[in-house]
Parts: structure tokens; sequence; C-alpha cells
């Protein structure tokens, strides 16, 4: 009954306090709470968008790496199409036909008959400039002379190499060896 007689007499305090208590609590439910939640997902909007922006930095730099890529892969084949592959078709006669003949000769092969012909590449500015050769002589003369031929300076790609016995004994081995090097053709399909 102290309770009783207590809240009685102080009435006046008690009734202010309980009241600022249920609006403290009322507020806390109203405002407070749902604004905390909100902090919450801006925080986690936060914790996304850094995510994000970070992905996108990423994506960024791979597509700068990309381009700068592309630009050195562009240079690096327009020094390949000027510096190793022959400008035009008589410069690709010229390093397949003389290198070809000297090549035998230093090796110690005869040529027996050659054949060339160009075709142009589908969809593409280069041309196809195929030599062929037959030549004949010892097996290790072949060997040397492919290998001095992988080796050259020049663009030659070694394409075929056939091997056949020689009908007259003495002359060793035949080979058919077929040489292929590109060239660029301009506007003008020259």
């Amino acid at each position: 009954m102290d309770a009783r007689r207590v809240l009685t007499e102080k009435r006046r305090l008690i009734l202010p306090l309980a009241l600022a208590l249920l609006v403290n609590v009322a507020l806390f439910f109203i405002v407070v709470y749902p604004l905390s939640k909100k902090v919450a997902g801006g925080e986690q909007d936060f914790t996304a968008a850094t995510s994000t922006l970070n992905a996108a930095r990423r994506d960024y730099q791979g597509a700068q790496a990309t381009v700068k890529g592309k630009s050195q892969a562009d240079q690096e084949l327009q020094k390949f199409y000027s510096d190793v592959l022959p400008p035009d078709m008589s410069a690709a006669r010229r390093i397949t036909f003389l290198r070809i003949q000297q090549l035998a000769q230093q090796s110690g092969l005869r040529v027996e008959r050659t054949a060339s012909d160009a075709r142009p590449e589908r969809d593409s500015q280069l041309v196809k400039f195929t030599y062929r050769v037959a030549l004949s002589g010892e097996y290790r003369n072949i060997r040397r002379f492919i290998h001095e031929l992988e080796t050259a300076p020049e663009f030659l790609v070694l394409e075929k190499v056939e091997l056949t016995q020689s009908e007259v004994e003495s002359r060793g081995i035949n080979v058919n060896v077929e040489i292929a090097t590109y060239y660029r053709t301009t506007a003008n399909g020259n």
C-alpha cells in the first residue's frame, strides 16, 4: 500500500514522467527505429555502391589495358606488315625465287622444276604467294636446306615437304617443297 500512497501524493510528478516515458517510447518506435533502419539500409547501399564502384574501376582499368594492348598490337601488326612482309608481288617473288635458289645451291641440291601462284586470302588484304620447287640431292643436304630455310631472316613459311626416291639411284632423293610468303595489297588491289 505504500506504492498507492506514493502514487497519490506524487501524482503531479509521476504523471509527467510517465507521459514523457510514453512519448519517448512512441518517438522511438515512430521516428528513431525507422531512421535506424534507413541508416542501416543506407550503409548497405553504401557498401554495395562501393563494391560496384570498385568493380567498375577494375572493368575500366581492364578496358584501358585492352585498348592499350589493341593499340600496341595494331602498331606491331603495322610494323610486321611494313618491316617483315614483302611490300608487293615482285618483292615476294624476289625473296622466294632468289633465296630458294641460293639455299639450294649452298646446300648442294639441284633445282629440277619450279612453279608459283598468288591467291588473295579471304576477307583479308593479304595475298598468299606460294612457291613450289622440286629438288634432288642427298638426304643430309635436304635437311640442311630445310634448316637454312626455317632460320632465314625472310618471312618464308615451309608448308609442305614430300620426299620421294629418285628413279635414277645415283641422283639421291627427290623432295617437293611448298613455301609461302604473304604480302599486302593496296586499296587498288595491287
